[in-house]
């Protein structure tokens, strides 16, 4: 199953700026897909979060929060009604 990773908070508003098609480069052995410039890459070979997490920071230019998620929670996200009562 695929990984989902969320970095936070960059590539906002000029701030926090990096280049997300460059980690992506750099990460080509874990089949790495970057969606978008808001640091949302989809990785498709196995990795233990663990090890993957650390690899992010590592070749990260600057520090930030990093959520990785199967990929099958986000898909599941559309069936829940976050906004009921």
């Amino acid at each position: 199953m695929a990984l989902v990773v969320l970095l936070r908070g960059v590539n906002v508003g000029g701030h926090r700026v990096f280049r997300p098609a460059r980690l992506v480069e750099q990460l080509r052995h874990l089949d790495a897909v970057n969606i978008g410039a808001a640091g949302t890459f989809v990785i498709r070979r196995p990795v233990r979060t663990g090890e993957l997490r650390e690899e992010i920071a590592r070749r990260l230019p600057l520090e930030t929060e990093v959520m990785i998620c199967p990929g099958g929670e986000i898909a599941r996200l559309p069936a829940h009604d976050a906004f009921s009562a």
